[in-house]
Protein backbone atom coordinates (compact mmCIF):
# COMPACT_ATOMS: atom_id res chain seq x y z
CA UNK A 1 0.00 0.00 0.00
CA UNK A 2 1.37 3.43 -1.04
CA UNK A 3 1.41 5.93 1.61
CA UNK A 4 1.12 8.89 0.58
CA UNK A 5 1.40 13.12 2.26
CA UNK A 6 -0.79 15.77 1.75
CA UNK A 7 0.54 18.98 2.30
CA UNK A 8 -1.35 21.86 2.63
CA UNK A 9 -3.35 25.06 4.90
CA UNK A 10 -4.88 22.46 6.68
CA UNK A 11 -4.64 24.23 10.26
CA UNK A 12 -5.74 27.97 8.74
CA UNK A 13 -9.17 28.53 10.51
CA UNK A 14 -10.90 29.77 7.08
CA UNK A 15 -14.09 26.74 5.57
CA UNK A 16 -12.28 26.23 2.31
CA UNK A 17 -9.19 25.27 3.51
CA UNK A 18 -10.06 22.75 5.93
CA UNK A 19 -13.03 21.64 3.56
CA UNK A 20 -10.84 20.66 0.87
CA UNK A 21 -8.26 19.07 2.81
CA UNK A 22 -10.61 16.87 4.33
CA UNK A 23 -11.90 15.75 0.68
CA UNK A 24 -8.59 15.33 -0.65
CA UNK A 25 -7.60 12.89 2.35
CA UNK A 26 -10.97 11.05 2.45
CA UNK A 27 -11.06 10.86 -1.47
CA UNK A 28 -7.64 9.38 -1.62
CA UNK A 29 -8.20 7.06 1.47
CA UNK A 30 -11.78 5.70 0.51
CA UNK A 31 -10.85 5.64 -3.60
CA UNK A 32 -7.45 4.52 -4.02
CA UNK A 33 -7.18 2.49 -0.87
CA UNK A 34 -3.95 4.17 0.16
CA UNK A 35 -2.33 5.16 3.69
CA UNK A 36 -2.80 8.59 3.39
CA UNK A 37 -1.70 11.88 6.03
CA UNK A 38 -1.53 15.18 6.19
CA UNK A 39 1.18 16.75 7.37
CA UNK A 40 1.33 18.57 9.97
CA UNK A 41 3.55 21.65 8.67
CA UNK A 42 2.54 25.27 10.65
CA UNK A 43 3.54 28.12 8.04
CA UNK A 44 4.12 31.12 10.12
CA UNK A 45 3.00 33.05 6.87
CA UNK A 46 -0.33 31.43 6.51
CA UNK A 47 -1.13 31.63 10.52
CA UNK A 48 0.16 35.19 11.17
CA UNK A 49 -3.14 36.32 9.52
CA UNK A 50 -5.15 34.30 12.12
CA UNK A 51 -3.36 36.00 15.03
CA UNK A 52 -4.28 39.18 16.84
CA UNK A 53 -0.13 39.51 17.14
CA UNK A 54 1.63 38.15 14.57
CA UNK A 55 5.04 36.95 15.38
CA UNK A 56 6.67 38.24 12.00
CA UNK A 57 7.07 41.78 10.58
CA UNK A 58 5.26 43.04 14.21
CA UNK A 59 5.36 46.40 14.12
CA UNK A 60 3.54 49.61 16.10
CA UNK A 61 0.38 49.86 13.72
CA UNK A 62 -0.28 46.52 13.99
CA UNK A 63 0.23 45.96 17.57
CA UNK A 64 -2.25 48.93 18.15
CA UNK A 65 -4.71 47.07 15.57
CA UNK A 66 -4.39 43.87 17.24
CA UNK A 67 -5.42 45.42 21.09
CA UNK A 68 -8.65 46.89 18.94
CA UNK A 69 -9.77 43.28 17.52
CA UNK A 70 -8.86 41.56 20.84
CA UNK A 71 -11.07 43.68 22.45
CA UNK A 72 -13.90 43.65 20.18
CA UNK A 73 -13.64 40.20 19.02
CA UNK A 74 -11.73 37.89 21.20
CA UNK A 75 -14.34 35.95 23.15
CA UNK A 76 -15.77 35.14 19.36
CA UNK A 77 -12.66 34.36 17.61
CA UNK A 78 -11.36 32.44 20.40
CA UNK A 79 -14.54 30.38 19.86
CA UNK A 80 -14.28 30.19 16.61
CA UNK A 81 -10.84 28.67 16.71
CA UNK A 82 -11.90 26.52 18.95
CA UNK A 83 -14.99 24.87 16.53
CA UNK A 84 -12.37 24.60 13.86
CA UNK A 85 -9.22 22.65 15.94
CA UNK A 86 -12.03 20.29 17.33
CA UNK A 87 -12.93 19.42 13.88
CA UNK A 88 -8.89 19.53 12.65
CA UNK A 89 -8.05 16.62 15.53
CA UNK A 90 -12.08 14.96 14.76
CA UNK A 91 -11.51 14.92 10.86
CA UNK A 92 -7.95 14.85 9.89
CA UNK A 93 -4.95 11.91 9.68
CA UNK A 94 -2.22 13.89 10.75
CA UNK A 95 1.19 12.77 10.81
CA UNK A 96 2.94 12.26 14.44
CA UNK A 97 5.43 14.74 13.82
CA UNK A 98 4.46 18.32 13.65
CA UNK A 99 6.99 20.74 11.29
CA UNK A 100 6.87 24.10 12.88
CA UNK A 101 9.22 25.56 10.23
CA UNK A 102 10.49 25.00 6.69
CA UNK A 103 14.41 23.39 7.72
CA UNK A 104 12.64 20.99 10.24
CA UNK A 105 10.66 19.63 7.15
CA UNK A 106 13.41 19.56 4.38
CA UNK A 107 15.73 17.66 7.05
CA UNK A 108 13.50 15.21 8.44
CA UNK A 109 13.65 11.68 7.13
CA UNK A 110 10.47 11.35 4.85
CA UNK A 111 8.69 7.61 4.53
CA UNK A 112 6.26 9.07 1.55
CA UNK A 113 6.25 6.94 -1.39
CA UNK A 114 4.39 10.04 -2.99
CA UNK A 115 3.68 13.39 -2.19
CA UNK A 116 0.32 15.73 -2.92
CA UNK A 117 0.54 19.80 -2.24
CA UNK A 118 -3.19 21.45 -2.96
CA UNK A 119 -5.32 22.44 -3.03
CA UNK A 120 -5.81 26.13 -1.79
CA UNK A 121 -3.61 29.21 -2.28
CA UNK A 122 -0.52 27.13 -2.03
CA UNK A 123 1.26 29.02 -4.50
CA UNK A 124 0.16 32.37 -3.46
CA UNK A 125 3.00 34.85 -3.27
CA UNK A 126 0.87 37.17 -1.60
CA UNK A 127 -0.67 34.46 1.44
CA UNK A 128 2.58 32.57 1.68
CA UNK A 129 5.05 35.26 1.45
CA UNK A 130 7.56 33.29 -0.83
CA UNK A 131 6.88 30.56 -3.06
CA UNK A 132 7.60 28.07 -0.47
CA UNK A 133 9.73 24.99 -0.70
CA UNK A 134 6.67 23.19 1.65
CA UNK A 135 4.00 23.76 -0.83
CA UNK A 136 5.89 23.07 -4.03
CA UNK A 137 7.45 19.67 -2.67
CA UNK A 138 11.54 20.92 -2.21
CA UNK A 139 11.68 18.47 0.81
CA UNK A 140 11.97 14.60 1.13
CA UNK A 141 14.18 11.91 -0.92
CA UNK A 142 14.55 12.61 -4.87
CA UNK A 143 12.76 9.55 -5.60
CA UNK A 144 9.41 10.66 -4.39
CA UNK A 145 6.46 10.88 -6.50
CA UNK A 146 5.35 14.57 -6.19
CA UNK A 147 1.54 15.68 -7.44
CA UNK A 148 -0.11 19.35 -7.26
CA UNK A 149 -3.61 18.58 -6.92
CA UNK A 150 -5.63 21.77 -7.79
CA UNK A 151 -2.99 23.99 -7.06
CA UNK A 152 -4.14 27.82 -7.20
CA UNK A 153 -2.06 31.00 -7.26
CA UNK A 154 -4.87 33.29 -6.59
CA UNK A 155 -3.85 35.98 -8.55
CA UNK A 156 -1.80 34.63 -11.85
CA UNK A 157 -0.08 37.65 -12.58
CA UNK A 158 1.86 36.79 -9.80
CA UNK A 159 3.35 34.18 -12.39
CA UNK A 160 3.79 36.73 -14.73
CA UNK A 161 6.16 38.86 -12.52
CA UNK A 162 8.01 36.12 -10.89
CA UNK A 163 8.29 32.95 -14.10
CA UNK A 164 11.84 32.25 -12.64
CA UNK A 165 10.73 31.58 -9.00
CA UNK A 166 7.33 29.26 -10.09
CA UNK A 167 10.09 27.71 -12.95
CA UNK A 168 12.72 27.19 -10.37
CA UNK A 169 10.04 25.59 -7.91
CA UNK A 170 7.74 23.62 -9.48
CA UNK A 171 9.78 21.74 -12.37
CA UNK A 172 10.28 19.38 -9.81
CA UNK A 173 6.80 18.43 -9.55
CA UNK A 174 5.98 15.30 -11.82
CA UNK A 175 2.45 15.75 -12.29
CA UNK A 176 1.04 19.07 -12.03
CA UNK A 177 -2.25 20.42 -12.08
CA UNK A 178 -4.17 23.73 -11.39
CA UNK A 179 -7.50 25.09 -10.32
CA UNK A 180 -7.86 28.15 -12.82
CA UNK A 181 -7.41 27.56 -16.48
CA UNK A 182 -5.17 31.04 -16.81
CA UNK A 183 -2.65 29.28 -14.36
CA UNK A 184 -2.17 26.81 -16.42
CA UNK A 185 -1.35 28.87 -19.58
CA UNK A 186 1.02 30.92 -17.95
CA UNK A 187 2.39 28.31 -16.00
CA UNK A 188 2.91 26.12 -19.55
CA UNK A 189 4.87 29.03 -21.05
CA UNK A 190 7.57 28.51 -18.75
CA UNK A 191 7.57 24.77 -17.72
CA UNK A 192 8.05 22.37 -20.37
CA UNK A 193 5.25 19.86 -18.67
CA UNK A 194 1.73 19.26 -19.11
CA UNK A 195 -0.52 20.79 -16.82
CA UNK A 196 -4.23 20.01 -16.10
CA UNK A 197 -7.12 21.82 -14.68
CA UNK A 198 -8.66 19.39 -12.11
CA UNK A 199 -12.03 20.14 -10.02
CA UNK A 200 -11.37 21.12 -6.19
CA UNK A 201 -11.44 18.10 -3.87
CA UNK A 202 -14.79 19.49 -2.53
CA UNK A 203 -16.55 18.43 -5.57
CA UNK A 204 -15.04 14.87 -5.76
CA UNK A 205 -17.28 14.03 -2.73
CA UNK A 206 -21.03 13.71 -3.54
CA UNK A 207 -23.64 14.97 -1.78
CA UNK A 208 -24.62 11.90 0.01
CA UNK A 209 -21.12 11.69 1.53
CA UNK A 210 -21.35 15.44 2.72
CA UNK A 211 -24.54 14.74 3.91
CA UNK A 212 -23.39 11.81 6.45
CA UNK A 213 -20.64 14.53 8.14
CA UNK A 214 -23.93 16.93 8.55
CA UNK A 215 -26.59 14.92 9.80
CA UNK A 216 -26.51 15.33 13.18
CA UNK A 217 -26.49 18.98 12.74
CA UNK A 218 -29.18 21.54 13.86
CA UNK A 219 -31.58 23.33 11.28
CA UNK A 220 -32.61 26.70 11.38
CA UNK A 221 -36.34 27.06 12.09
CA UNK A 222 -37.00 29.74 9.90
CA UNK A 223 -36.08 30.52 6.52
CA UNK A 224 -33.19 32.04 5.46
CA UNK A 225 -30.69 34.06 2.86
CA UNK A 226 -27.10 32.85 3.60
CA UNK A 227 -24.75 35.35 2.96
CA UNK A 228 -20.85 34.37 2.85
CA UNK A 229 -18.55 37.10 1.80
CA UNK A 230 -14.38 37.17 2.02
CA UNK A 231 -13.95 40.78 1.30
CA UNK A 232 -17.22 42.69 1.57
CA UNK A 233 -17.89 45.74 -1.08
CA UNK A 234 -20.63 48.20 -1.17
CA UNK A 235 -22.76 46.82 -4.35
CA UNK A 236 -22.05 43.02 -2.52
CA UNK A 237 -24.09 44.63 0.41
CA UNK A 238 -26.52 46.20 -1.73
CA UNK A 239 -27.66 42.79 -3.32
CA UNK A 240 -28.02 41.06 -0.10
CA UNK A 241 -30.36 43.40 0.99
CA UNK A 242 -32.35 44.14 -2.10
CA UNK A 243 -32.60 39.90 -2.13
CA UNK A 244 -33.84 40.53 0.97
CA UNK A 245 -36.55 43.37 0.25
CA UNK A 246 -37.59 41.04 -2.30
CA UNK A 247 -38.22 37.85 -0.23
CA UNK A 248 -38.61 39.07 2.97
CA UNK A 249 -36.49 36.47 4.36
CA UNK A 250 -33.55 37.12 6.90
CA UNK A 251 -30.20 36.82 6.74
CA UNK A 252 -27.31 34.75 8.44
CA UNK A 253 -23.71 35.80 7.85
CA UNK A 254 -20.35 34.44 8.71
CA UNK A 255 -19.14 38.19 9.79
CA UNK A 256 -17.44 39.01 13.19
CA UNK A 257 -19.66 42.21 12.57
CA UNK A 258 -22.38 43.26 10.37
CA UNK A 259 -21.39 44.97 7.31
CA UNK A 260 -24.69 46.20 6.69
CA UNK A 261 -27.36 44.16 6.10
CA UNK A 262 -30.57 45.69 7.00
CA UNK A 263 -32.26 41.87 8.25
CA UNK A 264 -30.78 40.04 10.18
CA UNK A 265 -31.23 36.79 11.52
CA UNK A 266 -27.84 35.57 13.20
CA UNK A 267 -24.44 35.90 12.82
CA UNK A 268 -22.91 32.44 12.17
CA UNK A 269 -19.06 33.53 13.00
CA UNK A 270 -18.27 31.22 15.66
CA UNK A 271 -19.32 27.84 13.87
CA UNK A 272 -16.88 25.32 12.33
CA UNK A 273 -16.70 23.75 8.86
CA UNK A 274 -19.20 21.25 9.02
CA UNK A 275 -21.98 24.06 10.14
CA UNK A 276 -20.80 26.47 7.41
CA UNK A 277 -22.02 23.04 4.60
CA UNK A 278 -25.25 22.43 6.87
CA UNK A 279 -26.45 26.18 6.67
CA UNK A 280 -25.63 26.41 2.83
CA UNK A 281 -27.72 22.78 2.21
CA UNK A 282 -30.63 24.42 3.91
CA UNK A 283 -30.73 27.74 2.85
CA UNK A 284 -33.37 29.36 0.65
CA UNK A 285 -30.53 31.83 -1.31
CA UNK A 286 -26.76 31.92 -1.10
CA UNK A 287 -25.18 35.38 -2.14
CA UNK A 288 -21.21 34.70 -2.03
CA UNK A 289 -18.02 35.97 -3.47
CA UNK A 290 -16.37 32.65 -2.18
CA UNK A 291 -14.99 30.01 -4.17
CA UNK A 292 -16.52 26.91 -1.42
CA UNK A 293 -19.59 28.77 -1.15
CA UNK A 294 -19.99 28.60 -4.70
CA UNK A 295 -18.77 25.08 -4.55
CA UNK A 296 -21.20 23.49 -1.81
CA UNK A 297 -24.25 25.63 -3.32
CA UNK A 298 -23.53 23.84 -6.80
CA UNK A 299 -23.30 20.42 -5.11
CA UNK A 300 -26.80 21.33 -3.13
CA UNK A 301 -28.22 22.59 -6.16
CA UNK A 302 -29.17 25.98 -4.45
CA UNK A 303 -30.29 29.71 -5.63
CA UNK A 304 -27.31 31.55 -5.25
CA UNK A 305 -25.82 34.58 -6.76
CA UNK A 306 -22.11 34.93 -7.24
CA UNK A 307 -20.23 38.40 -6.90
CA UNK A 308 -16.54 36.92 -8.37
CA UNK A 309 -13.42 38.78 -5.96
CA UNK A 310 -11.95 41.17 -8.34
CA UNK A 311 -8.35 39.75 -8.45
CA UNK A 312 -8.95 35.84 -7.53
CA UNK A 313 -12.57 35.41 -9.07
CA UNK A 314 -11.14 33.36 -12.01
CA UNK A 315 -11.68 29.88 -9.81
CA UNK A 316 -15.43 31.15 -9.09
CA UNK A 317 -15.88 31.95 -12.80
CA UNK A 318 -14.19 28.26 -14.12
CA UNK A 319 -16.11 26.41 -12.09
CA UNK A 320 -19.44 27.85 -13.21
CA UNK A 321 -18.59 28.33 -17.06
CA UNK A 322 -17.21 24.67 -17.24
CA UNK A 323 -20.90 23.58 -15.53
CA UNK A 324 -22.82 25.89 -18.26
CA UNK A 325 -24.02 28.44 -15.18
CA UNK A 326 -21.94 31.56 -15.37
CA UNK A 327 -25.37 33.39 -15.43
CA UNK A 328 -25.37 33.19 -11.75
CA UNK A 329 -22.83 36.09 -11.38
CA UNK A 330 -22.71 39.83 -11.09
CA UNK A 331 -20.83 42.59 -10.53
CA UNK A 332 -23.20 45.52 -9.12
CA UNK A 333 -26.74 45.96 -8.26
CA UNK A 334 -27.80 47.58 -11.45
CA UNK A 335 -26.88 43.97 -13.12
CA UNK A 336 -28.73 42.23 -10.33
CA UNK A 337 -32.09 44.20 -10.73
CA UNK A 338 -32.10 43.44 -14.33
CA UNK A 339 -32.70 39.49 -13.89
CA UNK A 340 -35.42 37.43 -12.20
CA UNK A 341 -34.10 36.72 -8.61
CA UNK A 342 -35.82 33.02 -8.96
CA UNK A 343 -34.98 31.95 -11.96
CA UNK A 344 -34.60 28.03 -12.07
CA UNK A 345 -31.09 26.55 -13.11
CA UNK A 346 -31.47 23.53 -15.20
CA UNK A 347 -29.69 20.79 -12.27
CA UNK A 348 -30.20 17.93 -13.98
CA UNK A 349 -27.69 18.90 -16.98
CA UNK A 350 -24.98 20.59 -14.25
CA UNK A 351 -25.40 17.43 -11.96
CA UNK A 352 -24.54 15.64 -15.10
CA UNK A 353 -21.72 17.56 -16.19
CA UNK A 354 -20.57 17.60 -12.49
CA UNK A 355 -20.18 14.09 -12.42
CA UNK A 356 -18.78 14.43 -15.71
CA UNK A 357 -15.83 16.82 -14.53
CA UNK A 358 -15.39 14.45 -11.10
CA UNK A 359 -14.85 11.08 -12.94
CA UNK A 360 -11.99 13.16 -15.03
CA UNK A 361 -10.44 14.96 -12.32
CA UNK A 362 -10.67 11.05 -9.91
CA UNK A 363 -9.08 9.73 -13.33
CA UNK A 364 -6.44 12.22 -13.30
CA UNK A 365 -5.25 11.80 -9.25
CA UNK A 366 -5.38 7.97 -10.00
CA UNK A 367 -2.82 8.40 -13.11
CA UNK A 368 -0.87 10.49 -10.91
CA UNK A 369 -1.01 8.56 -7.72
CA UNK A 370 0.41 5.33 -9.65
CA UNK A 371 2.88 7.63 -11.84
CA UNK A 372 1.58 7.00 -15.25
CA UNK A 373 2.97 9.75 -17.74
CA UNK A 374 1.40 10.91 -20.76
CA UNK A 375 -2.14 9.49 -19.03
CA UNK A 376 -3.15 12.44 -17.48
CA UNK A 377 -4.59 15.56 -19.38
CA UNK A 378 -8.05 16.83 -18.07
Amino acid sequence: MKKIGIITFHRAYNYGASLQCYALQTIIANYFKSDVEIIDYIDENVMSGYRFFPKKNLNLKKIVKGIIKYILFSRKTKKRYYNFDKYIHEKYIMSNTCFKDINQLINYKHDYDTLITGSDQVWSIKIVGELSDAFTLNFGDESINRISYAASVGDSTQITKNQDIYYKKISKINHISVRENDAKDKLEKIINKNISVVLDPTLLLKKENWDKEIINLNKSSEKYILAYVVEPDNQYVKIVNELSRKTGLKVIHFGNRNPGYKNVLKTAYTEGPLEFVNYIKNAEYVVATSFHATVFSIIYNKKFFIIPHKKTGARVTNILNKLGISGRTFYSLDEFNKIDYDFETDWEDVNKKLEEERNKSIEWLENAINNKQGENNV
